[in-house]
């Protein structure tokens, strides 16, 4: 497995779940709907890479929890 933990700011696109680091990488989120609350702030997600451009989340949560 590949796994790897990102950081960035997540978004709803018409793709699904993305996280937008501040590299302008964008990674979209498989399988996972994170908590309502975290959209369009600043998060670290624990992943897998699944694809190009795919992730699978173990878990999405807050920097400063």
């Amino acid at each position: 497995m590949n796994r790897k933990r990102i950081t960035g700011r997540l978004e709803q696109t018409p793709r699904g779940f993305a996280v937008i680091t501040d590299a302008g990488e964008r990674w979209v989120i498989e399988d996972c709907v994170p908590d309502s609350a975290l959209l369009g702030n600043n998060v670290i997600a624990e992943v897998v890479v699944s694809g190009l451009d795919r992730l699978r989340a173990a878990w999405i949560g807050s920097p400063t929890a």
